[in-house]
């Protein structure tokens, strides 16, 4: 009923939204805090590289189907908002910011995931879909962090101690969640392996 009345609305013109404001018609963008500027802009580029991380995250959680790995993805995703709004500021302080809270998750994650690996060497991406999904993620989320320190270094503004640490930890916990992802397909792949040897015997 509800729908039916939201599209009846739509369609007579009582609701009149769209996406497409046409302010950035001519490269330009707006800060959370009203300052326009280019879309080449670092900060802008730094927030967007955020926006980018979050929509290839929303794709490797589509993708899982583990449900630990699943929740924690959605958390990183809804607190990377809140990341995104940081780096969107500049005149104004956004209304939620990163705290320590949202820090201590990751570490407590990283904690308990890396605890099963023997971490040493490099790791050839491409075990498994979920595992390269996150490998992207992670190269994404190292990305915004350079352009985070580029645009503090090129607009000469500085963002939170913790935001820095924030996606520093966030990379190294997407590389131990893609890990887990990987071990748990191959174990996944040799058990099956192993029951079919199993069934083929006993028939």
């Amino acid at each position: 009923m509800k729908l039916n009345l939201m599209s009846q609305a739509f369609q007579e013109g009582v609701i009149n939204m769209s996406i497409a404001t046409k302010r950035g018609d001519r490269g330009n963008t707006s800060l959370l805090s009203g300052e326009r500027i280019t879309k080449s802009d670092p900060q802008v580029e730094a927030y967007g590289v955020i926006d980018e991380l979050n929509s290839w995250l929303g794709l490797a959680r589509v993708k899982c189907e583990d449900a630990d790995i699943k929740q924690i993805i959605f958390k990183v995703q809804k607190d990377l908002f809140i990341v995104a709004a940081e780096l969107a500021s500049l005149g104004r302080e956004p209304k939620d910011k990163l705290k320590q809270e949202h820090l201590a998750f990751l570490e407590a994650e990283l904690d308990s995931y890396q605890s099963d690996f023997n971490l040493s060497g490099f790791i050839v991406p491409g075990e498994s879909e979920v595992g390269s999904l996150l490998d992207i993620c992670r190269t994404i989320c190292r990305r915004a962090e350079r352009r985070t320190i580029a645009a503090e270094e090129e607009k000469d503004i500085e963002f939170s101690e913790i935001l820095h640490s924030y996606i520093n930890r966030l990379s190294d916990l997407i590389y131990i969640l893609s890990r887990t992802a990987d071990r748990r397909y191959l174990i996944d792949l040799i058990t099956e392996k192993v029951c079919q040897v199993l069934n083929n015997e006993e028939s």
